[in-house]
C-alpha cells in the first residue's frame, strides 16, 4: 500500500523555481509551474549524483533541470531526459567524447514521484516501504 508525504506548504516553493528538499530520509526536488507542482529524486540517473549541487553549480531554467557533473538535462515535467551526458562540471565535451564520459551507461529519465496540492501542502506518494515507487 502507498503512502503519502508532506513535502511542504506550496507558498514554500516559488513559481518558476527550484527546490531541494528532504523529507523522511528522501532528497527531493520541486518544481513549481504556476499551481502545478513537479516533484522528482534529487539523483542524477548516471550516476546518482545530486542535481541541485556540484562543480557545474545549480542550472535550472523553463522547466529544465541541468545535471552540474555531467549536463544531463531532464524535463521536471516529464522526467524526460533531453540531453544524455554532454559535458563534464558544467562545460561541454566533444560529441565523440560522451560515450567515454558516460561510462558505459544508457540514456534514462529522471525518477519522478506522484505529487499533488491538497490544503495548500504538497504531497508526495511513496511506496509501503517508505521508498519512492519504481
Amino acid at each position: 500500500m502507498d503512502a503519502e508525504l508532506t513535502v511542504g506548504r506550496l507558498d514554500e516553493f516559488a513559481d518558476g523555481e527550484l527546490v531541494t528538499v528532504d523529507v523522511g530520509g528522501h532528497a527531493l526536488i520541486v518544481a513549481r509551474l504556476g499551481d502545478v507542482v513537479h516533484v522528482a529524486v534529487n539523483r542524477c540517473p548516471h550516476l546518482g549524483l545530486s542535481l541541485t549541487r556540484g562543480p557545474g553549480g545549480l542550472r535550472y531554467s523553463d522547466g529544465v533541470v541541468q545535471c552540474p557533473w555531467h549536463n544531463s538535462r531532464f524535463d521536471m515535467c516529464t522526467g524526460e531526459n533531453l540531453d544524455w551526458v554532454s559535458g563534464f562540471a558544467g562545460r561541454r565535451v566533444p560529441r565523440w567524447s560522451r560515450q567515454l564520459v558516460a561510462l558505459g551507461r544508457k540514456r534514462r529519465d529522471l525518477k519522478m514521484l506522484p505529487a499533488r496540492i491538497a490544503d495548500g501542502r504538497v504531497v508526495v506518494v511513496v511506496g509501503s516501504t517508505g521508498q519512492p515507487p519504481e
